[in-house]
């Protein structure tokens, strides 16, 4: 009984004492882009005599390697960070520490997302998750308005290059100073390289609205504080614009391929597969042409070629009974 409680306890001591712990994932929230560098770090804390075992990975997104390292071996860069992480920095100076850290010199909006470390040994492993967002400012923000109807005024909000995705906020502003907001009736966008080519789109009443009233779009990109405004003067002698589009359709005719292709004989006359006909008739077996319905036969030759294969095969069957 002592001895079975002995094991017991060391087994919980041996449990809670060992293994290895993820002790700080240091991530930064949000980082602007190429302003400076930074530094993902993983301290974690291995029992002695599981340290031949460690290997230290990084993810992105929580399935794409981007980093691993196996002392005492030199780190690998992987996936999106391969070229762009420092594989020399140290740190700490502990040997089975010293490589655990990301350094990234030049951080980019394609960088952006979840990083996961993951540190393991031969018994025991401990994963721990954080965001990073490298933002960037429009390359060029536009506002324009224009009437597509006559009695509506389209207002239009453009950006390019930036990062996270913006959001629009589009309002109009009276000369008395009263502030509406204009419903955003579409949006659109399409990301390259981690960056947004985005837009939104809203109505206004064209005989509502004052003259000098100013049209406004805002712009924020979520996960930050950065915000840019574009503001215009309402001119309502602006001429009714429409667009004409003119829809082609192409009816597309197709063909179905039978599962077996009749095959072409020498007279432009078609071999067609049939189980109904018997070996004698020789019409059916040749098909029929292709030359407006009329049937074609083959030529005499080819008669006397299929009337000669019949008599050997006749005389072959009296000799051999």
């Amino acid at each position: 009984m002592k001895v079975h409680l002995f094991l017991v306890l060391a087994t919980l001591v041996m449990g809670g004492a060992g293994g290895v712990s993820i002790v700080r994932l240091t991530v930064p929230e949000v980082v602007k882009t190429n302003t400076t560098a930074v530094v993902l770090d993983c301290d974690y804390q291995v029992d002695e005599w599981e340290r031949p075992g460690l290997v230290v990975k990084w993810y992105v997104d929580k399935l794409h390697l981007v980093y691993q390292w196996i002392p005492p071996l030199r780190p690998q860069a992987l996936g999106v960070l391969s070229g762009r992480v420092n594989t020399t920095y140290e740190a700490s100076r502990d040997p089975w520490a010293v490589h655990r850290a990301l350094y990234i010199p030049h951080p980019d909006p394609s960088l952006s997302g979840q990083y996961s470390c993951s540190v393991s040994t031969f018994e025991d492993e401990d994963t721990r998750t954080a965001h990073l967002l490298v933002w960037k400012p429009a390359n060029f923000v536009d506002l324009k308005y224009w009437r597509p109807s006559e009695h509506l005024v389209n207002i239009t909000c453009l950006a390019s290059g930036v990062s996270p995705r913006p959001e629009f906020t589009l309002y109009t502003k009276d000369p008395n100073g009263t502030r509406l907001e204009v419903d955003v009736r579409g949006i659109s966008g399409h990301r390259k390289d981690g960056e947004w080519w985005a837009g939104a789109w809203g109505l206004i009443v064209w005989a509502d609205t004052e003259p000098d009233t100013i049209i406004g779009c805002r712009l924020t990109l979520p996960g930050t504080s950065h915000t840019e405004t574009r503001k215009k003067v309402y001119r309502p002698d602006i001429p009714i614009i429409t667009t004409t589009t003119t829809t082609t359709t192409t009816q597309a005719t197709t063909t179905a391929r039978p599962t077996d292709t009749p095959r072409r004989w020498f007279n432009m006359s078609q071999i067609v597969p049939t189980t109904s006909n018997s070996f004698f008739d020789i019409p059916s077996l040749f098909g029929t042409a292709n030359t407006g319905g009329r049937n074609m036969l083959p030529s005499p030759v080819c008669y006397c070629t299929s009337l000669m294969c019949v008599v050997v095969w006749l005389l072959w069957l009296a000799v051999n009974p």
